[in-house]
């Protein structure tokens, strides 16, 4: 009874907290806050803990209202320059946040297995959706104004990255850890 995945509680768990609308109103809740702390916000870490979290439509409307509230912060309060350079900025951004989600969403079977095979899609989402988010990023910037990124700038947007999507997804594992016990707890009283 103590082996969880015998009963299906990591699945169905995941499945609770997929569909639920509190996940996702938290997850756009930190990520527009984020905003405020972060001129650029760290939208890989998002885009993979929210693709890899919940459902293909909730993950997208997710990192478009995370998107959307950096881009209104950023024009509004941190008064981003209104340029034709900078509105095209915040599109490559958003399109590239929004592709990361999407080929995070596609889950092969085994990351729903397990924590560890979770975990795993988890690092190959963070470290592939940067891999195509920055690689997108330097080329339009070759291409828009030769704006050059250090490989110092570029560890640390990763780093930044990295430390938010394992902060998310340990807040993500300890409600997936309460809804299992709750759940097995049922089914022990039955």
């Amino acid at each position: 009874m103590n082996d969880l995945s015998e009963l299906n509680l990591w699945r169905v768990a995941g499945k609770a907290i997929a569909l639920s609308n509190w996940w996702q109103t938290f997850l756009i809740v930190v990520g527009s806050a984020s905003s405020i702390v972060y001129p650029h916000v760290p939208l890989v870490g998002f885009a993979t803990v929210t693709g890899n979290t919940l459902t293909r439509k909730k993950a997208l409307v997710s990192v478009t209202s995370i998107w959307f509230a950096n881009q209104l912060y950023g024009f509004t309060i941190r008064q981003y320059p209104k340029t034709l350079e900078s509105l095209a900025w915040g599109l490559v951004m958003g399109l590239g946040m929004l592709t990361v989600t999407w080929l995070v969403t596609l889950q092969p079977k085994f990351s729903r297995n397990n924590w560890q095979s979770y975990l795993l899609w988890l690092a190959i989402g963070v470290v592939g959706g940067y891999a195509i988010y920055q690689g997108s990023i330097v080329l339009i910037a070759q291409l828009m104004s030769g704006h050059g990124f250090s490989s110092a700038i570029l560890w640390g947007i990763f780093v930044k990255d990295v430390v938010w999507a394992v902060a998310l997804s340990t807040v993500h594992g300890c409600a997936l850890a309460a809804i299992a016990t709750h759940l097995s707890k049922q089914i022990i009283r039955r």
